[in-house]
């Protein structure tokens, strides 16, 4: 079964409990991949003794001593033909290079790091590859791709070995040329040693996947993999043959105890090359799927057994003050992310149903099922497929767009600030960086909100996303607060007491910052105040006299406003707009501090720059809270009091009642409202009448009930305790009436 094949198989019946007989299978599988760790730390110890190649060729050869009699490739099975032979001596080839770079990463990495990274199934890396370019039916393989990037980025990004040799020439004084060429390969990439090996044994893994789907269909037709692995460890360590001799003719040997050198490299042949193959072979052949098998648990328990060992190994009293490859936070996250993958991207597809869902029996006493999307089995889609469409909805926004090209710009200028202050290690430009990054959630935060306010309204979600701008606005301006109260309380401390300040670099920091930030403000500038084209849509309900029947129709008009400003857009002006103030603040206290030596500038210019947050986003924060609150809009409410008193006075109107007005985001203004009017009135005409006038002051969307006298006695007559609400009538001021109040006990029940 090749890789591929995972996407489609549900059937994975190994489990260690499952029986005695897995028990025992899965117990010498853990014996024999400890072993396999111990081997792979030998290969630590002795390449410090030997030249890698030269150590992987005594490798190959003490394993190719006992392969060959035991196996007899040459003697059992089907004559090898040609081409056959060609294939194995290609294969053998690939086998070479996947090995040479395998011991060099130890060397470079150590063997924790490389176990966790060389002991990674190739055909779980393939699943990764295929989910993330196709996707996959399953949601656990999702997770098992996010958990497998994750664990790689780690150990690239957050594993600080700090046990890397400094002097490579005094410790590698032994090695040939070619071991100095590979070692300043690395150097001079920019890549520490460890993140270096990391690097080479990632590559290694990838040659393996092609390796091991080629090892397996070239395994059936010369007649078994095992015959197949001793016929390429073999001619392994033929090839090897000269390149271990040049390499041990150009450098040098410092085997302390031969005695002792012989024996760690028996066993971390045996271990490594002859038990572990064997072991595996033997505790999953009768499996159903041992391919599947063996990605999931061989790398399981070898990422446990080598975080154990190595444990014990670099606590131990002999280890304090080595050059060990000691545990890391990056190690720890690396081997939690791994063995979820592991586990994800070999877990099976659980069958859904395809059909309908039983919900009871008939009359008859027939099953009674129900079909519907929810039932159905659904896929998840491609990552690239993912981003594609997250783009295209982003870039057809203009909002959206602006702040996604703005975003680019400051992500772009925060790598380049990290990379040069890693470079020049400047501890000024990584702090820098790190602020821009903070600023950079801002506008992450404020593009996810633009793009959710155009989803669509849903079954839980009646009005849509669109209050999320809301929302973003609000919480950006609670951080914008918060800075500025922690800028506030520094700069009052530095002003009694000013600190020394090194202004190496500020000034082209700032100036570079102040360039992006610019740009930031043209962008936003016209994006604050909202402008908007949309449908407006009004209900009406009425109740006539008679019948007590219920009226209901819906009218949408195309409407042209400016109205209130977006809070997302205006939250995210703030940001920029604040970081633009304070890189000018920067420039101008790093020059006075250059030619005239004012501390005391510095705290001051800080002080300034928090008030000015402060006043310029208290506006924000009182109105997405009044937003959030659903207050009536501060600019309709003196038009929406002259509308109500113009319904008053229109033909038919004896009073109204149960008025809402409140604003669900920008340029988004609901009414309802209920009128009262005459017995001989025309409800319909009276409703368009009001749906006219208060489309005439942006009311985005309106719910109009015309109401007539006898309902009023209908409805007393059928329910008692139903309180008919406060009516506004004529005469009445309605400025000190309460316009959002609703007196009315819908919610009782009458008998």
């Amino acid at each position: 079964m090749l890789a591929q094949d995972f996407l489609r198989k549900d059937d994975r019946s190994f489990l260690p409990t499952s029986s005695s007989k897995s028990a025992l299978y899965f117990g010498l599988l853990v014996i024999v991949k400890f072993l396999r760790c111990i081997g792979i730390f030998i290969i630590d110890i002795l390449a410090k003794q030997v030249h890698v190649v030269g150590l992987l060729w005594f490798f190959k050869l003490v394993a190719s001593c006992i392969l060959i009699p035991f196996q007899k490739p040459f003697n059992h099975g089907k004559s090898l033909k040609r081409v056959l032979g060609i294939k194995i001596v290609q294969l053998a080839l690939w086998n070479c290079l996947i090995e040479v770079i395998w011991f060099y990463g130890i060397t470079f990495c150590g063997p924790l790091r490389s176990i966790l990274v060389f002991e990674q199934s190739p055909s779980v890396i393939m699943v990764a590859l295929l989910t993330l370019l196709k996707g996959s039916n399953s949601s656990s393989k999702t997770r098992g791709v996010i958990a497998l990037m994750l664990g790689y980025l780690s150990l690239i990004l957050m594993d600080s070995d700090a046990t890397v040799e400094s002097n490579h020439k005094s410790s590698h004084s032994h090695q040939s040329v070619l071991n100095h060429l590979f070692y300043h390969f690395i150097h001079n990439s920019g890549v520490s040693d460890h993140k270096g090996g990391v690097i080479l044994l990632i590559f290694a893994v990838l040659i393996k996947m092609a390796y091991d789907s080629s090892f397996r269909h070239l395994a059936v037709e010369i007649g078994g993999p095992k015959r197949l692995y001793s016929l390429v460890t073999l001619f392994s360590a033929i090839f090897l043959t000269p390149v271990a001799i040049l390499a041990f003719a150009m450098g040098e040997v410092y085997i302390t105890s031969f005695i002792d050198f012989i024996l760690l490299l028996f066993m971390g042949s045996m271990f490594v090359m002859v038990f572990d193959f064997y072991t595996e072979s033997f505790c999953f052949q009768h499996v159903a799927d041992p391919v599947l098998s063996s990605a999931r648990w061989s790398p399981m328990i070898m990422f446990v057994c080598a975080f154990m060992f190595a444990s014990a190994w670099y606590t131990g009293e002999s280890h304090h003050a080595s050059d060990a490859h000691v545990i890391s936070g990056g190690v720890l996250l690396t081997l939690l992310c791994f063995i979820i993958a592991c586990f994800s991207l070999t877990s099976s597809t659980s069958p859904r149903s395809r059909g309908g869902y039983y919900v009871g029996l008939s009359d008859s006493g027939m099953p009674l099922y129900t079909y519907g999307e929810a039932f159905l089995q659904k896929t998840s889609r491609s990552i690239m497929l993912l981003i594609k469409e997250t783009l295209a909805e982003i870039l057809a926004n203009t909002d959206s767009r602006r702040i996604f090209w703005f975003l680019c710009a400051n992500l772009s200028f925060c790598g380049i600030e990290f990379l040069y202050g890693f470079w020049t290690n400047s501890l000024g430009l990584i702090s820098d960086g790190f602020h821009m990054l903070f600023d950079c959630s801002a506008l992450v935060m404020g593009l996810v909100a633009s793009v959710m306010s155009r989803w669509p309204s849903s079954k839980y979600y009646s009005y849509g996303y669109g209050r999320v701008e809301v929302l973003s606005g609000f919480i950006n301006a609670l951080f914008l607060i918060v800075i500025a109260f922690f800028i506030f309380l520094e700069a009052l401390e530095r002003l009694y007491d000013p600190p020394d300040i090194s202004t190496d670099k500020l000034m082209i920091v700032a100036v570079a910052g102040l360039i992006i930030n610019i740009f930031g403000m043209f962008a936003f500038h016209g994006a604050t105040h909202a402008h908007s084209h949309g449908d407006d849509g009004s209900h009406s309900h009425s109740h006539n006299d008679a019948s007590h029947s219920h009226s209901h129709s819906h009218s949408h008009s195309h409407s042209h406003s400016h109205g209130e400003a977006n809070a997302n857009m205006q939250g995210v002006f703030l940001h920029v707009l604040a970081d633009t103030l304070g890189s000018v603040f920067v420039i101008i206290s790093t020059l006075m501090i250059q030619y005239f030596g004012w501390k005391w500038v510095d705290p001051l210019c800080s002080l300034i720059l928090s008030m000015l947050i402060l006043g310029s986003v208290i506006p924000l924060l009182k109105q997405s809270m009044a937003t959030l609150m659903q207050n009536m809009p501060p600019k309709t409410e003196e038009e929406f009091e002259h509308i109500l008193h113009e319904i008053l006075n229109m033909e038919g109107v004896i009073s109204y009642s149960n008025v809402h007005l409140w604003q669900l985001k920008s340029v988004f203004n609901i009414v309802s409202l209920h009128v009262q009017v005459s017995d001989d009135a025309n409800d319909q005409i009276i409703r368009l009448k009001i749906l006219k006038i208060l489309k005439s002051i942006n009311i985005t969307q309106a719910s109009v009930q015309v109401e007539k006298e006898n309902f009023f006695h209908r409805i007393s007559a059928l329910c008692p305790s139903y309180k008919i609400p406060q009516r506004i009538t004529k005469g009445v001021a309605i400025g000190h009436t309460s316009v959002s109040g609703n007196f009315c006990h819908h919610n009782e029940v009458c008998d």
